[in-house]
């Protein structure tokens, strides 16, 4: 076998568990987290990349408005993608 064909071989090898171990994996991850910001919805609790914990009030689009002081009646609105876990009640 010469050394180019070899060295396509490995090239080839190489790719391919990339792809395998890299890529499919990361698009499982991907298409979960579209899942969970898909059925985010008003009375849920959640907790954003930032660590903020929240019930969600209003989902308008992108963005979710927060009550994170229920007393005080403090508010925060936030883009949908910054949610990171949402709390099952």
């Amino acid at each position: 076998m010469s050394p180019g064909l070899l060295f396509l071989a490995y090239g080839v090898i190489v790719i391919v568990a990339m792809y395998v171990f890299v890529y499919i994996p990361n698009k499982k991850k991907h298409r979960k987290m579209q899942e969970m910001h898909n059925s985010i919805a008003a009375g849920d609790m959640v907790i954003t990349i930032g660590g903020v914990v929240g019930r969600v009030v209003k989902k308008e689009g992108d963005y979710l408005t927060l009550v994170i002081d229920e007393e005080k009646e403090v508010t925060m609105r936030i883009v949908l993608y910054a949610v990171n876990q949402k709390i099952d009640k």
